[in-house]
């Protein structure tokens, strides 16, 4: 009976905590600041990729310009003996030194197919420099007997490229691009 004098006692349960807790704030906060990182680094790289397909684009348009004038002047190309010539900055080195001699600045109706060839060639070089301060150009073009003049044009030039870490750039922040056409003038 000593039992049933006792009183229950009921325990009313703990009412459930409400709102967030110093740890659970500080967590959200490290997710959402890697988060953002990782969103800024994506942004940089389509900003990078979207600059370096700019500058692929224009070494096209550049070396049709070049291809242009070729096609243009058939009467100095298709005619020419083999040559080869190479373009860094605006100096022009030729092995026959027809394209790397001084041309009148009339030259632009006035002058012979070999003359209007080394302008077209030395506007050309002048033109990649303002654009491409890092360019060196190869160009090849063959003359051989029954057959059409054939000629290669090799470019390169440095890019910058961004990398996802610092283990992929190299220690360099430089990337080397080249650029090749095959035309028949």
């Amino acid at each position: 009976m000593h039992m049933m004098l006792m009183k229950r006692v009921l325990r009313t349960p703990l009412p459930l905590a409400s709102g967030f807790t110093l740890v659970e704030v500080l967590v959200a906060l490290v997710v959402t600041a890697v988060g953002l990182l990782g969103l800024a680094k994506m942004q940089a790289l389509a900003v990078s990729g979207a600059k370096n397909s700019g500058s692929r684009s224009l070494m096209a348009l550049q070396v049709g310009s070049l291809v242009s004038s070729m096609h243009a002047n058939g009467a100095y190309w298709n005619t020419a003996p083999s040559t080869a010539f190479t373009v860094t900055g605006t100096t022009v080195t030729d092995s026959t030194g027809v394209l790397s001699a001084t041309v009148s600045s009339q030259c632009t109706t006035k002058c012979s197919p070999a003359n209007m060839a080394a302008s077209d060639v030395q506007n050309w070089a002048a033109g990649m420099l303002q654009q491409f301060p890092t360019y060196n150009a190869k160009v090849n073009c063959t003359n051989s007997t029954g057959q059409p003049v054939s000629c290669q044009i090799y470019i390169t030039w440095s890019e910058n490229k961004i990398a996802v870490n610092t283990a992929t750039t190299g220690g360099s922040n430089a990337l080397t691009q080249s650029f090749s056409v095959f035309i028949e003038p």
